[in-house]
């Protein structure tokens, strides 16, 4: 395994999938608000707790375990809905991430997803603070029965830009999921894709033991270098990161 280089690393890939809170946009501030909002009149509900361990869930899977009683779905997608224009003065920006997903957007062909825990409610309008635009492919919460860790996200992800695992073959497609939250990363992972882990949650140390193939502290530290028709591979060029398993380029 190599660790920090200025060696750059250029990773050629059919698909491209994105998590949000945490990954594009630093919400976990403001999710941490709301959650303490939450539980100002349930006694039972420990909002540090449900801060420190649920990053990456679904809002509606949080409220089942810890607040069964308020485990609607029409009832969670309205509090998610509230979160950009109660909380969203918390939230910021992952360094370069608006600046990545133009060039993304930029590209004549669509080769990205996001695929978030979050509802569509609360996901597209960090999309809309952020001033970015919406891939076609955007799953969110309301989308899946199954959330992270559960692959279906991912799955749906691939599925959707036309590259689903191939049992036999699973090496006929190349997929990377960009992710910042264990959850996110078993997920990527069982759907048979490479991470990139974004080391704005967790540390690289923490990333490492999860499983991530590539670390980065922000997506400043890499750059779309453009697609190829004949391969239908988008470049992606790693000029900076925290580490990166030896075998990454034989993928």
């Amino acid at each position: 395994m190599s660790s920090a280089t200025q060696q750059p690393i250029s990773l050629k890939v059919n698909a491209a999938l994105f998590d949000v809170d945490g990954t594009l946009i630093i919400s976990q501030p403001a999710i941490a608000e709301f959650w303490r909002d939450f539980g100002k009149d349930k006694p039972y509900f420990d909002a540090q707790h449900v801060i420190d361990i649920s990053h990456g869930w679904r809002t509606y899977d949080v409220i089942k375990q810890f607040a069964p009683d308020y485990a609607s779905e029409e009832y969670v997608t309205k509090l998610e809905g509230e979160i950009p224009e109660k909380f969203g003065e918390h939230a910021i920006e992952v360094p370069g991430a608006i600046k990545l997903c133009a060039s993304l957007n930029a590209l004549p062909k669509e080769k990205w997803a996001v695929a978030t825990s979050g509802t569509f409610e609360m996901a597209h309008k960090w999309f809309a603070i952020l001033g970015i635009k919406r891939p076609s492919n955007f799953i969110t919460a309301n989308d899946v029965k199954n959330g992270k860790p559960h692959p279906e996200p991912y799955l749906k992800g691939r599925n959707g830009l036309g590259f689903p695992i191939n049992e036999q073959n699973p090496a006929s497609s190349k997929v990377i999921v960009f992710e910042d939250a264990p959850a996110g990363i078993l997920a990527g992972k069982a759907a048979g894709c490479k991470i990139v882990g974004i080391a704005s949650t967790f540390s690289k140390e923490f990333l490492i033991e999860k499983g991530c193939d590539i670390v980065v502290k922000d997506h400043n530290s890499l750059k779309v270098a453009g697609y190829n028709p004949e391969t239908d591979e988008v470049e992606f060029v790693f000029n900076e990161y925290l580490y990166a398993k030896d075998d990454l380029l034989k993928w």
